[in-house]
């Protein structure tokens, strides 16, 4: 749920996602997902192959807090901020995790003032990890164009690894509500900074999760 692009396309994910954060609606159907077991799946990616335990992380568009539910369900102590562009949703995974670090704000953001010089939410290497899962999937248009610099911010903020995962091509059908990527296109997308990357399409059909680690 987070873009760099001025207000069109917050108003885009705002449309799409605000008006399924209703009394009653389950977690993974408000932040649309296709089941509960396809969201774990994509953190187990996470829990599996990370070191989290000790450690700092950033959960970008952190939706309701799920991420932050299932990782105290494994029993995996680490230190928890969720971010996410959505006011509503903050204030959704506040209520749900009353005792979790959840702020609301678009760290992504370059140019909502264009003349004045944009000014990070957070510092290089502030957290450990950092983790965006689904927030890519909606296609906002510039998609493509937008993925490079997302992932360049996260490598920024991280201090061990940056994750996220991503809709696979091969699962592409008519609907162009949501936007699909090809895993052999992400080298070439990390290309300029100093990381080594690991691919993860064996979980999922419609998913794969990419894993830059920091040298």
């Amino acid at each position: 749920m987070t873009t760099h692009e001025p207000h069109s396309h917050r108003h885009r994910i705002r449309r799409h996602y605000e008006p399924r954060i209703e009394a009653g609606r389950a977690n993974y159907d408000i932040l649309d997902w296709a089941s509960p077991q396809s969201q774990r799946a994509r953190f187990e990616v996470l829990a599996r192959h990370v070191d989290l335990a000790g450690r700092s992380l950033l959960d970008i568009g952190c939706g309701l807090g799920d991420l932050l539910g299932f990782l105290r369900d494994r029993r995996i102590d680490m230190r928890y901020t969720g971010v996410d562009i959505l006011d509503k949703m903050v204030a959704a995974a506040r209520d749900r995790h009353p005792d979790g670090l959840f702020i609301h704000a678009d760290i992504f953001s370059q140019d909502d003032q264009p003349h004045q010089p944009h000014q990070p939410i957070f510092e290089a290497n502030s957290f450990d990890v950092t983790f965006c899962s689904g927030a890519f999937n909606l296609n906002l248009d510039n998609n493509a164009q937008f993925l490079p610099h997302a992932v360049a911010e996260m490598v920024r903020l991280a201090r061990h690894a940056a994750v996220f995962n991503l809709l696979h091509h091969r699962a592409r059908q008519g609907d162009e509500t949501y936007f699909y990527y090809e895993p052999e296109n992400i080298p070439s997308l990390v290309a300029g900074l100093d990381v080594t990357v690991q691919i993860f399409d064996d979980y999922l059909h419609n998913d794969f999760t990419v894993i830059c680690r920091k040298k």
